[in-house]
């Protein structure tokens, strides 16, 4: 992908509200399901696995919820595999009455290195906001919380940054409510083990894209890109078939376009539609080739 980025903020665009209803019409529900955590995991330093961590589990999620934390404690917590959702949990003190706020910090990883590793060090070209972290106050405990932060992870860090010398911090619960508007995947029937699991990965990675739009991807970026939806819109064809999906998207495109009738590159459908000022004369024929299939 290039990283040159495009300024086109004075172009004239036009909304096309007929074809902005349709995609409104079309705007899917969501399901939701309950994720529960399958381990507590110990990151240890390998260089021959994957980025270089290998997880050891250390316990079970109901061992880990009989263990009160101190200042300085941390977990890791292993969803079992790839998830996109909020997270909730509830936690409580023990010992005395609670004399000080609970400061935790969370870190959201899809692999290991990305709980394991600083994220004070990232010198990438894209911005440091994308990373996945979130610090919290509890004033009042006990307490049960729903981040209202959308996050794509496989492994939980929690980091205990300061509590009172009175008390001690102990989870009672910590579950992900999972989002995607994607149902059940057409069955494949692959001999090849290999390429089984590829295939596997491949369709979870596409069910998790698959929200209000076809996002490029749910933990960065979250935008419906043209390139991106040719590609997603031809799997879903063998894999969910979600073709409602395919067609709101295109409205979106065509319902915010550059004056002389081209369509972005991408659009953004949060807090409203709008069509980036990006234009990639390639990305418009995609449009044409997603309407024609």
């Amino acid at each position: 992908m290039s990283q040159a980025i495009q300024y086109n903020s004075s172009v004239a665009m036009i909304r096309h509200p007929r074809f902005l209803q349709r995609a409104a019409d079309l705007t899917p529900a969501l399901q939701r399901l309950r994720q529960t955590p399958q381990a507590i995991v110990e990151a240890v330093a390998e260089p021959g696995a994957l980025n270089g961590w290998r997880g050891n589990t250390v316990c079970t999620p109901e061992q880990f919820y009989q263990q009160p934390l101190n200042v300085g404690d941390s977990i890791i917590i292993d969803f079992g595999s790839h998830f996109v959702g909020y997270l909730q949990f509830s936690c409580r003190s023990v010992g005395s009455p609670p004399d000080a706020p609970a400061h935790l910090h969370f870190s959201f990883g899809e692999t290991l290195s990305e709980v394991c590793e600083p994220f004070s060090e990232y010198q990438g070209w894209l911005s440091s906001s994308w990373l996945q972290q979130q610090d919290l106050w509890l004033d009042v405990l006990p307490a049960r919380v729903a981040l209202p932060r959308r996050y794509c992870l496989r492994y939980l860090k929690v980091e205990v940054k300061a509590l009172s010398r009175k008390f001690r911090l102990q989870f009672d619960e910590i579950a992900l409510e999972t989002v995607t508007s994607a149902g059940s995947p057409h069955p494949a029937v692959i001999a090849d083990l290999q390429l089984k699991a590829i295939d596997d990965v491949a369709v979870r990675t596409l069910k998790n894209c698959m929200q209000e739009v076809f996002e490029d991807g749910p933990k960065r970026d979250r935008r419906l890109w043209l390139g991106d939806l040719r590609l997603q819109a031809q799997v879903n064809d063998v894999t969910f078939g979600h073709h409602d999906l395919v067609r709101r998207c295109l409205y979106l495109f065509a319902g915010h376009t550059r004056e002389d009738g081209m369509v972005s590159a991408n659009v953004f459908v949060q807090p409203e539609v709008r069509a980036d000022d990006t234009f990639l004369f390639d990305y418009s024929l995609f449009f044409v080739d997603v309407l024609y299939n």
